[in-house]
């Protein structure tokens, strides 16, 4: 089962993986965990239609914090606009932008400039977590990009302060940096799923990211996990085709494990591995006790392993 207390314990989590393999719905989840511990939640993501929002059979969001299920606040980041309230709102910089800047101008310059809207989205969140007026949210969650583009992400604030800019742009970088690199505040929480070649494809792109980013790798969740099944009431083939599915998933769980503790030899433990089951259609809204159902599930799978 995961434990999501220590996970929870943070100021922002910042969720990630290859591509189609539950990002979202982790999110979700961990959404909904937080929230029936109590703590108030938002999650962010920055996707040209909101996908987070539908799962709590909300409307549509964008660029706007909007509630969508009792402490959980959704919000879908929009480039332009997310520039213009950080250049007026927290680099207090209102005329410089109205003096410079229009709609197309914004637009432009943001593409044109490499990093700076990945910039203002770390600043956006690092916002909500330690500058916005009180009562502040008690844990931001990102469903952030897939595993290529969240690297360029969390290196963005490196290349910045590498540069020969100065001023607040810099100032405020130097701020995001301190706090992504805060073990206790923030975390990443890399998703994967129990198959060889996508394990492999983890394993190699984990120690670059643990590498080159600020933030430390709080935990793997290997989603998907085939359910433990009692194999006598099946026939044959049903059997033995489940049977080898599970030691596929086994054998490739075993190479994450590892390949985890070959990766951290000089800490204590290696890094937390948590298993989430295949779940396979996933209903909208979803149920408001489906994160804890999900989470109870693999626990009980452990203990049907065990006897």
């Amino acid at each position: 089962m995961l434990d999501p207390t220590q996970l929870l314990s943070r100021k922002l989590l910042l969720v990630t993986g290859k591509g189609g393999i539950g990002k979202t719905l982790l999110t979700a989840c961990l959404g909904q965990l937080a929230a029936a511990a109590g703590k108030r939640v938002l999650l962010v993501e920055y996707v040209a239609c909101d996908q987070l929002a539908p799962l709590f059979g909300a409307t549509l969001v964008g660029h706007s914090e909007r509630t969508v299920a009792p402490n959980i606040d959704c919000l879908n980041l929009d480039p332009t606009e997310n520039f213009r309230e950080y250049m007026t709102k927290y680099l207090g910089q209102r005329v410089l932008y109205d003096t410079i800047f229009s709609h197309k101008v914004v637009q432009s310059f943001i593409k044109t400039v490499p990093g700076l809207a990945e910039l203002m989205l770390l600043g956006r969140l690092y916002y909500h977590c330690e500058l916005a007026p009180e009562p502040r949210y008690d844990l931001v969650i990102l469903d952030g990009f897939a595993s290529g583009h969240f690297l360029s992400l969390m290196t963005t604030p490196a290349a910045v302060l590498h540069t020969a800019l100065g001023g607040p742009l810099i100032r405020e970088t130097e701020r995001v940096s301190a706090f992504l690199a805060d073990r206790d505040k923030c975390g990443i929480v890399y998703v994967t799923i129990p198959e060889a070649l996508v394990i492999s494809e983890t394993l190699d792109f984990l120690p670059r990211l643990a590498a080159q980013s600020p933030t430390a790798i709080a935990g793997v969740v290997l989603n998907r996990t085939p359910p433990l099944l009692s194999n006598h009431s099946l026939p044959g083939p049903a059997a033995d085709y489940l049977a080898r599915i599970a030691e596929s998933a086994a054998a490739a769980t075993a190479m994450l494990t590892e390949g985890l503790a070959a990766m951290t030899p000089h800490e204590s433990s290696s890094t937390p591995i948590w298993t989430l089951p295949e779940v396979g259609f996933v209903p909208e809204p979803l149920p408001a006790d489906f994160a804890a159902k999900i989470f109870t599930a693999t626990g009980q799978d452990k203990a049907e392993k065990a006897k």
